[in-house]
């Protein structure tokens, strides 16, 4: 079998953090034993499209695969034709959030790609890979790779998903192609306790119904688990390979399952890993406990970011959030009762919001024992229950979607407004939400005393202006 070069791209974009891409080593832990594999962050490297063909020239690649969130799609477009333009026999493929949730469409969006995955890629990937070195390319063939999106003449066909329980059999990242030790300074969540950090996942999935949430898609809706032996293997040779000091948990529900917490912090503790973690991704509220906390933090946990999204009990119940306003300031005052800092998460401008909901959220934020807050504009996500009847209601056009738009999909700018607002308020009330927040005297403090030096200070202070002043 033909020995294929590769390619795993990460596309530049406007970011606040950069966060090694861990999903792309996935994928070339998958395939690299059949075949050569390079995986380039073109944010990290600073290469938009019209730099990206030295990157291209050199490697001569037969594949190139790109991890595509919704606000990528207009800069992927940029990115294909470069791709097909410097290497035109090159077969390109695309995958990650959006095209999990929008599979049937995703070639009108892209038509330069040759394939698209659903979901999780690290079985599908090595099979078409397989079939492309033997040039067994027919509909035969490429209807039993799972999660391949595909056409068939003009139609595109999207293969069942396959959710493996036993996700140790992917093993873990192909650090060595990222090396998270040569990362510029940008922590997940701005803040940070020790330097470097590296990313990791232990759980996959999520049995939630969030309305606005598309991501059980992705990953499933049965969580699974990494065993605790392979985690504390991976942190291990962050640690003693690549320097890492903090492990950032980037998992939806790594607390669902409290024997998987109680085991790996045992380990951890065990191991005498003297690292820092935290979980800034956020963790559902409902599966805090107090014992739980506290065995997390005896174990190094130090901070924790939750989903609180509204204020308002009669959005959380729309959401199917399964939380309400007197249960999450119950958890707050739990996990401060433990001795853990926490930062909230809120959504503004969800589809039946009124002013009045947005001001009870922000006030409502203000009144909990937060120490930070990310307050995010609603946006219909592609696969998200919400955005499917807003769809039905014709509030929103999937077909009419713009370039302009797309790019709006970044959690900082506007690309819906509910009934009754414009963009340009919902950027104001965002920005509104911030300032009521941060500029008390507490969390000025706070804040300030949290900063590390000045590179640290300088990271914090563009962000600040880029989320208080900017257009976005």
């Amino acid at each position: 079998m033909k020995r294929l070069k590769v390619l795993l791209l990460k596309p530049y974009s406007p970011a606040d953090e950069l966060i090694p891409p861990f999903s792309l080593g996935y994928l070339a832990t998958a395939i690299r034993d059949k075949h050569e594999v390079t995986i380039l962050d073109c944010l990290k490297e600073k290469l938009p499209p019209d730099k990206l063909d030295p990157a291209l020239e050199r490697g001569h690649y037969d594949i190139v695969g790109l991890q595509i969130f919704t606000f990528h799609v207009p800069i992927a477009k940029e990115y294909l034709r470069v791709i097909k333009r410097v290497l035109p026999e090159a077969r390109i493929i695309v995958g990650g959030p959006h095209p999990s949730a929008s599979p049937k469409n995703i070639f009108d969006l892209l038509p330069l790609a040759d394939w698209a995955f659903i979901g999780e890629a690290e079985i599908g990937l090595p099979k078409l890979l397989e079939r492309v070195a033997e040039n067994r390319l027919t509909p035969e063939y490429l209807t039993a790779i799972p999660g391949l999106i595909w056409r068939d003449g003009d139609d595109t066909i999207v293969n069942q998903q396959v959710f493996f329980d036993d996700i140790d059999r992917f093993g873990m990242p192909a650090w060595d192609l990222i090396r998270p030790d040569t990362y510029p300074f940008s922590p997940h969540g701005g803040f940070y306790k020790n330097y470097p950090i590296a990313p990791i996942i232990i759980t996959r999935g999520c049995p939630f119904s969030c309305t606005y949430c598309a991501g059980r898609i992705t990953s499933g809706r049965k969580i699974r688990c990494r065993s605790v032996a392979k985690v504390i293997e991976e942190i291990k040779l962050l640690y003693n390979q690549y320097g890492i000091r903090e492990i950032h948990i980037e998992d939806d529900n790594f607390t669902f399952n409290h024997d998987l917490v109680r085991e790996f912090c045992r380990q951890l503790k065990e191991n005498k890993l003297a690292v820092s973690w935290t979980c800034p991704n956020g963790v559902r509220l409902d599966t805090l406990t107090e014992d739980i906390l506290l065995i997390m933090k005896d174990a190094g946990l130090y901070f924790i970011s939750v989903g609180i999204e509204s204020g308002s009990d009669r959005v959380l119940r729309e959401m199917k959030k399964s939380l309400t306003t007197e249960k999450i300031r119950e958890k707050i005052n739990l996990i401060k009762k433990c001795g853990l800092e926490v930062s909230g998460f809120f959504i503004i401008g969800y589809p039946t919001e009124t002013r009045q909901d947005i001001e009870r959220t922000i006030s409502f934020a203000r009144s909990l024992a937060l120490k930070r807050a990310g307050f995010f504009l609603f946006k219909p996500f592609p696969g998200s229950d919400i955005a499917l009847e807003l769809a039905e209601k014709g509030e929103w056009q999937w077909d009419n979607v713009t370039d302009e738009e797309w790019n709006r999909f970044i959690l900082a700018d506007a690309v819906y407004a509910p009934p009754g607002f414009t963009l340009s308020e919902m950027k104001e009330w965002r920005k509104k939400a911030l300032r009521r927040f941060y500029f008390r005297p507490r969390i000025v403090i706070d804040f300030i005393k949290d900063i590390q030096g000045l590179k640290h200070f300088l990271f914090i202070l563009k962000r600040v202006y880029r989320w208080l002043w900017q257009a976005k």
